[in-house]
């Protein structure tokens, strides 16, 4: 099944509720006068064409090339494993510090897992600028509101920590155990990280369809929702009742069905993160998932960073709920349907 991608013109003019935009006058503080919460916020600042309403782009979202992300990831994803496992080689067996105790694993995960972020942060800032986002044309993306910037940079923090910890307790990290392929690494790491996420995304289905539709768990994830057009490191932005339940309950059920080691878990952290925050970049093209596209794209399951974003401009009424593919979304019937990308 080919897929192609083609423009729809919208037929009404968007309504001043929806031109509303929370106030955020930290952007506009100058950089010594910005608070050290404001100085992390800044490090989702898109360029500032990102922010202002565009002239109507009459061509059809070009498709991306989905194997140059895949090669932009293999690149960005492995030096922190590259780095531990050429130290446990070149480090004496004998030497004190040959191994890494946990804590030691953990600090350098938790600091690499940081330096990853920002540089893929800045990789789809590029792409933001380059293709232009989706409804740019009736409303840009949203900064982060001046009363959230706090609650954004302590959520992403929690998440850094969490996800960090969660690998090294969920895969069993063994102190005297490198990263090798065949060894802590299945040779078949893709499968098992491909059946991870699908896991996942079941577990994330059904409790992101329930907020949606059960309106005390909705009061529990209004706060994600608190911009229709998001950008990558507002896909953190959470409740604390929901960053205990996306960050710690969703992973670890996933886990539960498909076990990966401490060193596949890292990999596939990077990539869900990478997932998440492209789908609320908002960027104006067919990009694809990175893992699990040629497999889902023949059942019309695969997802594409339009089907999240037009799940947060629909808001409560939901729709696209899952955040790593369309499967449970075709099965249950809550799929809503591209505006701009279309498969044929």
């Amino acid at each position: 099944m080919s897929t192609t991608v083609t423009s729809t013109e919208s037929e009404t003019r968007p309504s001043a509720a929806y031109k509303l935009r929370a106030t955020a006058k930290w952007v506009e503080k100058p950089f010594w006068k910005r608070n050290p919460f404001e100085h992390l916020a800044a490090i989702d600042l898109a360029s500032k064409k990102c922010y202002e309403v565009q002239p109507k782009n009459p061509n059809a979202p070009p498709a991306h090339s989905i194997w140059w992300e895949r090669l932009w990831l293999s690149f960005a994803i492995p030096p922190p494993l590259i780095f531990h496992a050429l130290w446990y080689y070149f480090v004496p067996e004998t030497s004190y510090y040959h191994t890494w105790h946990p804590g030691a694993a953990y600090a350098f995960y938790a600091i690499s897992f940081l330096i990853y972020t920002i540089v893929m942060v800045k990789h789809i800032h590029y792409y933001m600028d380059y293709y232009g986002t989706f409804d740019e044309d009736k409303r840009p993306r949203d900064y982060v509101p001046d009363m959230l910037v706090t609650r954004l940079v302590l959520s992403v923090v929690v998440y850094m920590l969490a996800r960090t910890g969660g690998g090294l307790l969920l895969g069993g990290y063994r102190r005297n155990e490198s990263p090798s392929l065949g060894h802590t690494i299945s040779w078949f790491f893709l499968i098992k990280i491909a059946g991870w996420l699908i896991a996942l995304d079941f577990f994330f289905y059904c409790y992101h369809r329930a907020c949606h539709m059960v309106p005390f768990l909705w009061k529990v994830h209004s706060l994600h929702h608190c911009t229709k057009h998001p950008t990558p490191i507002q896909s953190i932005l959470a409740g604390d009742i929901q960053e205990v339940i996306e960050i710690f309950l969703v992973p670890l059920a996933a886990s539960l069905v498909v076990p990966l080691t401490t060193h596949e878990f890292w990999i596939a952290q990077c990539i869900l993160i990478y997932i998440e925050a492209t789908g609320h970049s908002g960027i104006r093209a067919y990009w694809p998932h990175c893992v699990l596209d040629e497999v889902l794209q023949p059942f019309g399951m695969e997802l594409c960073i339009e089907d999240h974003d037009l799940h947060h401009r629909l808001g409560k009424s939901g729709m696209n709920y899952g955040k790593q593919t369309r499967i449970f979304d075709r099965i249950f019937g809550t799929i809503s349907e591209r505006v701009e990308c279309v498969q044929k």
